[in-house]
């Protein structure tokens, strides 16, 4: 737990109880400095350390229960809501593994804080030609030539004590060792550090004055560490600071004026930490910002502040948050974004206005939310955008006109929702859409001009449905087609399968994956390759399943001529479903061919 500066001595030993350990230590410790006064405390960092160190060890040794003093108000609060002794036990051992798990967690704080006082520092030389040979000398990677310094995966605790740091070094490496904390000097007068990278470490605390004199830093790495907070004074001094990566830490709480002064960051990445609030004013001086990476944090909701003035910002990720609320004018100047991640999240709804003046968006990912509705008009000033992803969401219809304004979409996904149909007009002005996922829906019809408008159209996939049969025509003037899933629907394979059997033939080469759509039925027909299948197949001996009459007539295994004349009640229905022949029509031929036959029978 402590550096090899700090070395505690053995806690007390006392045959007494530990309610007597813990008089005694009162009687030591704490009342000679109390009495002393503060100016008379002698104790160093490590002394100090070792104190509360022992303090803790001791608080170990109560028994449950006196490891935490409750306020009597709170106390018999607690007692009114105890109904046994046994709950009362639980919940008095409850407080205290938390009582006694924070007193650990500030006794750490305390050892880094000091920590970062005592902890070794190396050599600071002025940077002669003798000093950069010294330099090349060390445990570490030096080279004169680039003035760049390395210490990469060499397993370090500290910083090499021995090691002589020029102080015109423009680039430190200090990433993938075990180093818990740095002394506030230890970067101390390298006011030509460009890059600094103390990635991939164990730090669980950084001096707010650490960077202090690093005037000239561009690039700043401190990702994939163990840090929990951060002092607001941080980043302060790093005036021409372009990139700050602090991913991968336990961050919780950032501080509003935590990049204040850093006016000239162009990237800042703060993704999979703990982050449960995302502050308005964040951002207030960060004009230059052009990506920014908020991704799996646990933030809930994007209030309107500083963001919307980031005119140059052109990458914004929240993806992977818990995000159910964002005002709608969060976004509202962005005019230079184009990629736009708000995937993983738990949105309902998407507001008319909440993407205006995002003129340049050219990605969008709404992937994973629960949007149930959309505004029709959503999307309407979005002109430049080509990837739109709105897959495992709640949607069951299509907005009316939601792509009319977006004519420069190329990829649109919207599987995994709860789609049963699509309409007419429903992809009306995707006119240069390539990639269309509807896949993992529960369609079960749809009408034979709802891809009517796609005429780019190079991928489809409307596999794992509820589609019985495709409408006449569905997939006619899709010329640029290459690619189309059909499989895992529960096809029906009568004179409705028709169309779909033919198309499969003649089109065997664009099936996706070469997967052959599957009969389901009706009877023996089900397990056959829907794309094998012929006109007396399909056709043959079913009028009254086309008819959904009962019972229905089975297929013949062995073809057997009959001098029954069908032909003509069969070109009807035809007409009846290629040329909307009405049903009455279809149940009048019905009857006049029933009582022709009753009278050749005569």
């Amino acid at each position: 737990m402590l550096a090899a500066c700090c070395v505690l001595a053995s806690p007390p030993q006392s045959k007494d109880s530990p309610t007597q350990s813990l008089d005694e230590f009162r009687q030591r410790y704490l009342l000679p400095l109390i009495s002393g006064g503060q100016r008379n405390c002698s104790l160093n960092a490590c002394e100090s350390l070792g104190i509360v160190s022992q303090l803790l060890m001791l608080i170990n040794t109560l028994p449950n229960g006196t490891q935490q003093a409750v306020p009597k108000d709170e106390s018999a609060k607690a007692k009114e809501k105890i109904a046994t002794p046994k709950e009362a036990n639980e919940e008095v051992n409850a407080m205290s593994h938390l009582a006694n798990f924070d007193l650990v967690k500030r006794v750490r704080q305390i050892e880094s804080r000091l920590r970062s006082v005592e902890q070794p520092i190396w050599h600071l030389a002025t940077g002669s030609q003798i000093e950069w040979n010294h330099c090349t000398s060390g445990v570490c990677r030096c080279n004169p030539d680039t003035k760049s310094f390395t210490c990469w995966n060499t397993n370090l605790k500290s910083v090499p004590v021995t090691q002589v740091i020029p102080m015109n070094m423009v680039a430190i490496d200090l990433s993938r060792n075990m180093l818990s904390t740095l002394h506030k000097d230890t970067f101390r007068g390298l006011t030509l550090l460009k890059e600094l990278d103390i990635s991939n470490n164990v730090l669980d605390f950084l001096p707010f004055d650490l960077f202090q004199d690093l005037d000239s830093l561009l690039h700043l790495r401190i990702q994939n560490n163990q840090l929990e907070d951060i002092d607001a004074r941080t980043f302060w001094k790093l005036r021409n600071l372009n990139l700050l990566d602090l991913s991968k830490n336990d961050i919780v709480l950032l501080p509003e004026s935590i990049f204040y002064h850093a006016q000239r960051l162009t990237v800042v990445n703060m993704c999979d930490n703990q982050i449960k609030n995302f502050p308005p004013n964040l951002l207030r001086d960060q004009l230059m910002l052009e990506e920014l990476d908020m991704s799996r944090n646990k933030i809930d909701e994007l209030v309107s502040g500083s963001i919307r003035y980031l005119t140059k910002l052109k990458a914004l990720d929240f993806g992977w948050n818990q995000i159910a609320r964002i005002d709608d004018d969060f976004f509202g100047g962005l005019k230079s974004l184009r990629t736009l991640m708000l995937h993983n999240n738990r949105i309902t709804s998407i507001s008319g206005t909440i993407f205006n003046n995002l003129v340049n968006l050219v990605t969008l990912d709404l992937t994973m939310n629960r949007i149930s509705h959309i505004d029709g008009q959503a999307f309407a000033e979005l002109k430049n955008l080509n990837e739109l992803f709105l897959g495992q969401n709640s949607m069951s219809t299509i907005p009316a006109g939601l792509f009319l304004r977006v004519s420069a979409l190329t990829r649109l996904t919207f599987f995994s929702n709860n789609l049963t149909t699509l309409e007419a007009d429903d992809f009306k002005g995707l006119t240069h859409l390539k990639i269309l996922m509807l896949n993992n829906n529960i369609l079960k019809y749809f009408d034979a001009r709802a891809f009517e408008p796609l005429t780019q159209l190079e991928k489809l996939r409307i596999d794992s449905n509820k589609l019985m049969f495709l409408p006449h025509g569905a997939l006619h003037g899709l010329d640029k087609l290459v690619a189309v899933k059909l499989d895992k629907n529960p096809w029906h394979c009568d004179c409705r399968a028709l169309y779909l059997a033919r198309w499969i033939r003649e089109f065997v080469l664009k099936l996706w994956d070469g997967q052959q759509p599957m009969c389901r039925g009706p009877g023996d027909l089900g397990g056959h390759e829907v794309g094998l299948l012929r006109y007396d197949d399909l056709c043959d001996g079913q009028w009254a399943s086309m008819l959904s009459l009962s019972p229905r007539l089975p297929v013949r295994k062995h073809r057997i001529s009959t001098p029954m004349n069908y032909t003509d009640y069969f070109n009807l229905y035809l007409k009846h479903i290629y040329n909307a022949t009405t049903d009455e029509e279809l149940k009048e031929a019905e009857i006049t061919s029933v009582a022709i036959k009753k009278v050749q029978s005569d």
